[in-house]
């Protein structure tokens, strides 16, 4: 990364080596296109991932389907499991056995709800979004992680790699799914087309990560040098008012949050994934609160364990126990046989080989 200032501000410039990034992006899309690999539809829809960091998918979800995820999360709050957190809009991830808060109080979110949710899991292994991901990062990818979001988060605008770590930063891109009908009153999902292309602000002078170190001055420093950037670059704000079941996928740089909820009465049901290269990330740690003796401690669980589904792969939920529950269930940690992962990525590149064919121009 090379240190640059802009308006007197540092800033980084993050090296991308996703094909779409790089100046002859659409010359190789354009030949995708005449060799068969990729569709008429799906060669303009990565034309415009290229100018405007995303691309729209229509899942064309039946309401039968999002009346059984709802009544799983309705499940979810009666039988309280004591590995799956639940985040309220203040606060970190909680055990739902210890959380005493509001149920499904406005702002809350559930953290990988698909290692509890048939429903859930559908949505973060399905083969359609992946078939897209796949393309955006020309090698086999797997999901990671999974929010479910009941309202609007309200969050101001940022971009990923400031809290969800991959390795490169770039090699992360996720997925936004309505779960039903969208309205402008509900606080939707607003994102700044063309955003991914503006340098990185520097929150501590040599990295991207806003971090909870973070300073209240350089929070405020950033918005402001959002603010400045996109009226240098003549960028705006969208808003994402869409039927349910249409789905968003965005590249790690797009600047992107939560409008604000304009009827509390309003709900704004989703669910979000996010996806990396399925050869640099195999394993996710994840934390939340439990109550132990009285007292509140944090407690943390790392998987390796893959799912995969008709081509699709993802990480477990980190804190989700797969076999029968302990009295103790926060303390141990998942590790699958080295050769289970193995066999997996064999799998991932022979899927790779048919499917997304490597050019001299792809990434190495």
């Amino acid at each position: 990364m090379v240190a640059t200032r802009e308006h007197g501000r540092p800033m980084l410039d993050v090296p991308s080596a996703l094909w779409l990034d790089q100046p002859d992006a659409h010359a190789q899309i354009d030949a995708q296109y005449a060799s068969k690999r990729v569709s008429a539809e799906e060669a303009d829809m990565l034309r415009g991932f290229v100018e405007n960091g995303y691309m729209k998918v229509a899942l064309a979800l039946d309401p039968v389907f999002c009346e059984a995820l709802d009544d799983e999360i309705s499940q979810l709050w009666q039988q309280r499991p004591a590995d799956l957190a639940v985040s309220p809009l203040s606060g970190g991830p909680t055990s739902f056995a210890d959380y005493d808060g509001p149920a499904r109080s406005h702002g809350y979110r559930i953290p990988d709800l698909h290692s509890h949710s048939p429903h859930a899991m559908s949505l973060y292994l399905d083969s359609r979004l992946f078939r897209m991901i796949e393309l955006v990062f020309r090698e086999p990818a797997i999901a990671f992680q999974s929010l479910y979001f009941e309202y609007g988060s309200m969050q101001g605008l940022h971009r990923d790699p400031m809290f969800v770590k991959a390795d490169p930063p770039l090699d992360l891109c996720a997925s936004w799914i309505a779960l039903e009908d969208i309205t402008d009153d509900s606080g939707p999902l607003m994102y700044v087309p063309g955003s991914h292309r503006l340098p990185w602000f520097a929150f501590d002078g040599t990295g991207i990560v806003c971090s909870s170190q973070a300073t209240a001055a350089e929070r405020t420093d950033f918005k402001q040098w959002v603010d400045e950037a996109m009226h240098e670059h003549s960028l705006s704000v969208a808003r994402l008012t869409c039927q349910r079941g249409d789905a968003f996928i965005w590249h790690g740089g797009l600047l992107h949050g939560g409008a604000p909820i304009d009827d509390p009465s309003r709900t704004r049901k989703s669910f979000v994934t996010h996806y990396s290269t399925a050869s640099t990330y195999t394993s996710r740690t994840a934390r939340m609160q439990v109550r132990e003796n009285g007292n509140w401690k944090s407690t943390a669980r790392t998987t390796e364990l893959v799912i995969e589904r008709d081509g699709a792969r993802g990480l477990d939920g980190p804190l989700h126990i797969p076999v029968a529950r302990s009295d103790k269930p926060h303390t141990s940690t998942q590790s699958p046989s080295t050769g289970s992962w193995l066999q997996t990525a064999r799998r991932a590149k022979r899927w790779a080989a048919r499917h997304i064919p490597r050019t001299k121009d792809s990434r190495q």
